[in-house]
């Protein structure tokens, strides 16, 4: 039978009480030891929600910073199974934190769609976002998340048209991600405005929380956001390149805590 571990209510609690910042972490990098470690240092700063990612070889929708983490946890023998056995563990670190998954559509088809979404609501995943399952194609995966009861997350982005961004936010069961820059993830400076109007627009259309990721590395961007209207600000490359820095070393959970402390202070 089928024990609901993690589940999406817990997310939906958590944003009516106050926005949340939550750190992107992919699951073996830079060791199965140390991402459970990276998860709990997390929660101790703050963070009101873990995404992790699934590591893979071929991640489109990132840039280099996300590819090497990937590359990082595939050395080190980070299956999918690996990763599930991950996740249980952060869950169970972590048992009060939601836990969104970003997984690639190839890793979820390999397994099957049921098969998939039950064992990761065993592990304790509250919801699930495949970037590269489009609208169109989404209908067996959000059956999929609606039985084993896993929230559903739907991608929009800065050229998504008002009309789609309504079909999107009604197939959505968790909230909806907003890709503030077009392209792949990564750290970027220049051009915030444009942003924050982008988060503006598109909050106020929707009936589920918004989300907002993709190049967000400082505490006033976060502030920005979250006054724009976004429930949820995801923090992956700035994070990931701290991990690189300094996953050879000593400091590494220090290091960590020091990046995202600031970044869910903006947020509170």
């Amino acid at each position: 039978m089928l024990t609901s571990r993690g589940g999406p209510s817990r997310l939906k609690r958590a944003l009516r009480e106050a926005p949340q910042v939550s750190p992107f972490l992919v699951l073996g990098d830079p060791t199965p030891e140390l991402s459970v470690a990276l998860a709990k240092a997390a929660v101790a700063c703050g963070a009101g929600m873990l995404e992790i990612g699934f590591p893979y070889g071929d991640p489109v929708a990132d840039g280099p910073a996300i590819q090497k983490a990937d590359v990082r946890a595939l050395e080190n023998g980070t299956s999918t199974t690996k990763a599930m056995e991950i996740l249980g563990r952060i869950h169970d670190a972590c048992p009060k934190t939601p836990l969104n998954l970003l997984v690639y559509a190839n890793l979820v088809h390999a397994r099957g769609f049921d098969r998939f979404c039950e064992e990761v609501v065993e592990a304790g995943a509250s919801s699930l976002l495949v970037p590269d399952v489009c609208l169109e194609e989404s209908a067996p995966l959000k059956k999929a998340c609606r039985r084993a009861r896993l929230g559903h997350v739907q991608l929009v982005g800065p050229l998504t048209s008002s009309d789609r961004l309504k079909r999107i936010d009604a197939a959505a069961t968790s909230f909806v991600y907003l890709v503030a820059h077009q392209g792949v993830t990564g750290v970027r400076g220049a051009g915030f405005d444009e942003v924050e109007a982008l988060v503006a627009r598109t909050a106020w259309q929707l009936n589920n929380p918004l989300c907002v990721g993709f190049g967000l590395s400082k505490p006033e961007q976060i502030r920005r956001v979250f006054a724009a209207g976004a429930r949820l600000a995801v923090v992956g490359s700035y994070l990931a390149n701290v991990i690189d820095e300094n996953a050879r070393g000593d400091r590494l959970l220090a290091a960590f805590s020091e990046a995202l402390g600031p970044l869910v202070t903006a947020g509170q």
